[in-house]
Order: C-alpha cells, then sequence, then structure tokens
C-alpha cells in the first residue's frame, strides 16, 4: 500500500513537472517575440518635437518661391500635400483657384450672349466676302460646333494670365472676351472659306 502511493505521489509530481515545464516553454516564447516586437520598434524612425517657439518679429522675408510642403509625416515621406508659392503671384491655391473661376464665369456668360446675338451676323458678312449663300439651319450648325469648343478656348487664355489679388478682373476679362471672339471670326472665316462654291 505504501509502494502505491509513492508511485502514485511520484506520478503526479511528473505531470506537474510536465505542466510546468509546458508553461516556462510557452513564456519563453512569448519573452522570444516580445523581444523582437521591441528591436523592430526600435528601429522605426521617431520624431521627437520638443517647444517649438516663432519669433515673428525677428521673420524676414526678401524672396519667396519654390515648394512649401503641407503635411510631411517623417515615416511615410510619400504623402505630401504640395502648396506652390510663386514669386511675382499670389497663388495661394484657394484664392488663386477662386479668381479664375469668377472670370471664367464672367467670359463665359459674355461669349455666350455674343454667340446668342452677334455670331449670325459676321456668319452673313462672312458668307458675303466669300460669295456663298448658307440657309439658317447650316449657320446654327457652325455656332453651336464653336459653341462646343469655347469653353476651353476660354480656359486656355485665363491659363495664360498671371492673376493676383490686385489685378482688375474688368481689365483681364476684355482681354480674354476680345482674343475668344476674335479666335470666334476666324474660324468662321477658314471654315467658309474652305466649303465649296455651289454650298
Amino acid at each position: 500500500m505504501y509502494n502505491y502511493d509513492i508511485m502514485n505521489y511520484l506520478q503526479q509530481l511528473q505531470q506537474y513537472i510536465q505542466q510546468q515545464d509546458q508553461k516556462i516553454q510557452q513564456l519563453n516564447e512569448t519573452i522570444r517575440d516580445l523581444k523582437s516586437d521591441v528591436e523592430k520598434i526600435k528601429k522605426q524612425p521617431y520624431t521627437n518635437i520638443e517647444k517649438i517657439e516663432y519669433k515673428f518679429d525677428q521673420l524676414k522675408v526678401e524672396h519667396l518661391d519654390g515648394t512649401l510642403n503641407i503635411g510631411l509625416n517623417p515615416t511615410a515621406p510619400g504623402q505630401i500635400d504640395n502648396f506652390d508659392v510663386q514669386q511675382g503671384g499670389m497663388n495661394v491655391n484657394g484664392v488663386h483657384q477662386q479668381l479664375r473661376e469668377q472670370l471664367f464665369q464672367q467670359c463665359s456668360e459674355e461669349v455666350s450672349q455674343f454667340l446668342n446675338e452677334d455670331c449670325v451676323r459676321l456668319i452673313e458678312q462672312a458668307e458675303h466676302q466669300y460669295d456663298l449663300r448658307l440657309d439658317d439651319p447650316h449657320r446654327k450648325h457652325i455656332i453651336e460646333d464653336i459653341r462646343k469648343q469655347i469653353d476651353s478656348r476660354i480656359q486656355y487664355y485665363i491659363n495664360g494670365q498671371p492673376l493676383t489679388e490686385q489685378d482688375s478682373l474688368l481689365d483681364k476679362k476684355q482681354d480674354i472676351l476680345r482674343q475668344v471672339k476674335k479666335d470666334v471670326e476666324n474660324s468662321i472665316h477658314h471654315f467658309l472659306n474652305h466649303l465649296p462654291k455651289d454650298q
């Protein structure tokens, strides 16, 4: 009976030791994983920003050009939003874009009115010059064809204009309208000049 108790005790002890051994192995694996994670974290770049003080009264800018990088993240250098600053003009994207959109809207409305009211007269004058006679549907077709291309023409001339807040939009608009109307007139003459004379 005594031997049986000793054997039973030794078996329980052996099971306990095996369980403890398994736990130790699991803990060792967990420690290895944690060490590996810590090493990875140590190798990653980090940013340590201490106190930043701006002294604007000591700031003097003589000349401003180039590219300002906004939203710079040292761990992901590809994620940079560009903000262009050009010397000689205030190219702050919001204001600049707003001026261009306003100019485009004004020009577009006036050119549309020009096509509706004056374009037929220009076509008739060109018909007389080239000794042609078109019917009304043909004239309307020419005007509609021009109308489809007019927005890109206005945009082309706006993009060629340096714009700042100090510029007079009226002067810019008049200049663009003059060029666009000249293009319309030239396109009418070009079209009619290449029509067969039996039209």
